[in-house]
């Protein structure tokens, strides 16, 4: 999945993050494009089909304008409005609009409580999904970084042990649904991303922000 930063379409899914934010900028966008790549691998060797351009599009936008306040805009969630400025910015590179329509679906994938139905979908949310998994250091550095993000964007202080419950209570409603994909972390017979996800989260729960 190579990325194509002279890419119309690259350059408008990049405008629609804010640096400011600790998390949800486009760095964040790279480091889950980078996830994918190594679950896109892990799919070729276990022959799994997928489209290459929807996980590409799908990730570009999957959190965009994460600042905005979706709810003004009439929209119920943040990945509903992301979908919308991903449906506009394709539309008007003239795709399909079945292409758009899938990679609508699995940027709404992304919510917390989504199931995924398409391979497609279920890359895209383990790909979102992984760092919960991640070696513990960079897990509490993103922890960190999410909490920050919080206080920026609420304007209200809330002490590390707060935010801890709170992300502890987030975190179990996004490990809840599986995503059944037939390759290492993610298979039935050795669910992996559970065990690993859990395991932060509890070693997360004991730390402090130092």
């Amino acid at each position: 999945m190579n990325l194509k930063t002279s890419d119309p379409i690259y350059c408008t899914a990049r405008s629609f993050y804010n640096n400011r934010l600790y998390y949800h900028n486009f760095h964040h966008v790279i480091d889950i494009l980078d996830n994918a790549k190594k679950i896109l691998k892990q799919c070729d060797y276990k022959n799994i089909t997928y489209d290459n351009k929807i996980i590409y599009h799908a990730i570009l936008f999957h959190d965009a304008g994460y600042d905005v306040d979706h709810s003004k805009n009439g929209f119920n969630n943040k990945e509903a409005y992301s979908a919308f400025l991903a449906e506009t910015t394709l539309s008007d590179s003239g795709a399909s609009e079945k292409h758009i329509e899938k990679v609508i679906s699995a940027i709404l994938c992304t919510h917390m409580d989504a199931v995924c139905y398409s391979n497609n979908e279920m890359v895209v949310r383990a790909a979102d999904l992984l760092g919960l998994a991640a070696p513990f250091n960079v897990f509490k550095k993103k922890s960190i970084d999410l909490y920050k993000e919080r206080e920026l964007l609420s304007g209200e202080k809330i002490t590390w042990e707060q935010y801890k419950n709170e992300a502890f209570n987030i975190i179990q409603k996004f490990l809840k649904p599986r995503i059944k994909l037939d390759i290492e972390l993610f298979s039935n017979d050795n669910y992996m991303f559970h065990t690993r996800a859990f395991h932060n989260l509890d070693r997360l729960m004991k730390s402090t922000i130092d």
